[in-house]
């Protein structure tokens, strides 16, 4: 009787992880060209931070995912960003905006932009 009781731990928690994470693939840049502040409904501003993100911002349009930890993957480097702004220019796409402290950590500024860039919340 016992045995059973980790398979169905285990199971319980994959089933738990696999239908919470929502990844996106797009382009990243690094400039702020087309964003607009995120403000969450609350009306706090998010905390000051050199490493930011700007994320489509038909995605979001009750920017009640503001100020949240946004994880960005890229050839095999891993960063934590805060969402601290609406990527108008990403509108209808899965691109985003990093401030350029947080794109320097995933490829050389000179790149522009970088492709195959998976983020979620």
């Amino acid at each position: 009787m016992f045995a059973y009781k980790p398979l169905f731990l285990l199971a319980s928690t994959a089933a738990l992880f696999s239908g919470s994470v929502n990844a996106f693939t797009g382009r990243a840049t690094w400039d702020s060209l087309g964003t607009t502040p995120c403000t969450p409904p609350s009306g706090v501003q998010c905390p000051l931070t050199d490493f930011r993100v700007a994320l489509p911002a038909d995605k979001f349009p009750t920017n009640d995912r503001c100020c949240a930890t946004v994880h960005v993957s890229y050839q095999g480097h891993n960063i934590d960003v805060t969402f601290t702004d609406l990527f108008l220019a990403g509108a209808g796409s899965n691109n985003i905006s990093l401030s350029h402290q947080a794109f320097a950590l995933l490829a050389p500024l000179e790149e522009g932009q970088i492709f195959d860039v998976v983020w979620n919340l």
